[in-house]
């Protein structure tokens, strides 16, 4: 990949779609989820739904419920929060809990280890596992 290439690549604005990008709604059940185990991580999630949601395309409706943000944890608040939705997970299926909220957090599980993987990836090669 040539220097400009990375330059663009870098300063490219967040988009619907890229693994760093989490929608109202799976940051508001990511915090249900979690907040319990991780009060602090949980509040982190939710004060980011506070903040400015990325702009809306002109074919995207305007409505808060479609809002779309930019998710700047660090690695480590990452997988505490993958471990927190596994052990939800887990609990609940000794439990014996087969819920909607068991499928949203398998479902969160896997966005966010999609923005771990994307995490990994960016960085340098002398610092990659």
């Amino acid at each position: 990949m040539s220097e400009e290439s990375k330059e663009f690549e870098e300063t490219k604005p967040a988009s619907v779609g890229d693994a760093d990008v989490f929608s109202r709604g799976s940051l508001t059940t990511t915090f249900e989820l979690i907040r319990k185990k991780d009060p602090s991580l949980a509040l982190l999630i939710r004060n980011m739904t506070a903040g400015s949601a990325l702009p809306k395309s002109d074919h995207q409706i305007s409505n808060k419920n479609a809002d779309h943000f930019q998710v700047t944890l660090n690695s480590f608040q990452v997988r505490a929060v993958v471990e927190t939705l596994m052990d939800y997970i887990k609990t609940e299926a000794r439990a014996g809990n087969a819920t909607g909220m068991e499928a949203a957090a398998k479902s969160l599980v896997q966005d966010w280890l999609n923005l771990a993987s994307k995490m990994i990836a960016e960085l340098p090669d002398n610092e990659k596992p």
